[in-house]
């Protein structure tokens, strides 16, 4: 079997994690919003970058400050996905003031002995940062002597320096350990996920964090994939917001995440979207298990 890298994009929310891991695996595997914490579990994706077969770990968010049983799940996750890395970009974005955040990440990475790639994003936006982005590269070189790839995920500049740097790191090392993964649960999680940011892009915000949607079964046929979920909110008001007046905001939900399911899977789509009010579900083990959260 051919040796498979793990590799993993890590940085505070509304960095570009979820945008770059997309690209580099050119599909979309998961939400890509400025909504905080619109990754939630631990996604896996097996991908090819100039002939080196690569599994990305896209990993949820950390910066969170909800102490319910959900953002621990998540904080969890994100600690174990740094577990048998071979090599994680660290992906800052211009408007970074300080590094403490990324200091505990590179403190993690060099206890385990995974390398690192800086990558500061959204250099597209230079003309109204540049005084904090010369700061910020001045301080990586200074305090861990990293000298950042400098990207813009919009147009796509530096892109195929950063890929580059990936190969040359990668085609010199043999990787820490073998990429067990669950395909039908990944399968899962990820279809779960593409849902959950539709919910986000759709409603604006109006039903954020007390929402999680979960697939109750799938049915791979030949020419066809069923789907039937469940998306669970806190209250009875953000049922209201997702179903909305005569059902057309849950019909939008369907429509356009069917679009992205079909382009993924090249299969027609037939999803069956229930919104159900269950309370307290942010703290409800079974369910977060159930999920893929924990």
């Amino acid at each position: 079997m051919n040796k498979i890298y793990n590799i993993s994009i890590v940085g505070q929310s509304n960095t570009g994690k979820s945008t770059l891991t997309n690209y580099l695996s050119k599909s979309y595997i998961s939400s890509a919003n400025k909504k905080a914490q619109t990754t939630r579990a631990t996604l896996n994706v097996l991908t090819n970058i100039k002939d080196l077969n690569v599994m990305i770990l896209d990993t949820p968010g950390v910066t969170i400050n909800n102490n319910d049983l959900l953002s621990t799940s998540m904080k969890n996750s994100y600690i174990k996905s740094l577990e048998h890395l071979d090599l994680l970009i660290l992906l800052l974005d211009i408007y970074n003031n300080n590094l403490k955040y990324e200091d505990t990440i590179i403190k993690l990475c060099e206890s385990s002995s995974i390398l690192i790639i800086p990558v500061i994003n959204k250099i597209d936006k230079l003309h109204t940062n540049d005084k904090n982005v010369k700061k910020l590269r001045d301080n990586l070189i200074k305090e861990y002597g990293f000298e950042p790839i400098m990207i813009s995920l919009l147009s796509e500049k530096g892109i195929n320096i950063l890929i580059n740097e990936i190969v040359h790191r990668l085609s010199s090392m043999t990787p820490k350990s073998k990429t067990l993964v669950d395909k039908k649960s990944s399968q899962k999680v990820s279809i779960q996920e593409i849902i959950q940011g539709v919910i986000i892009d759709k409603t604006h915000g109006e039903v954020p964090y007390d929402s999680a949607t979960h697939i109750q079964s799938i049915e791979n046929k030949k020419k066809i994939i069923n789907l039937i979920a469940n998306i669970y909110v806190e209250k009875d008001n953000h049922k209201k917001i997702l179903i909305g007046k005569e059902g057309h905001m849950i019909k939008e939900i369907g429509i356009a995440s069917r679009k992205i399911l079909e382009k993924i899977y090249n299969k027609k789509i037939f999803l069956n979207l229930k919104v159900v009010v269950k309370h307290n579900w942010k703290n409800n083990y079974e369910l977060l298990k159930e999920l893929g959260y924990i």
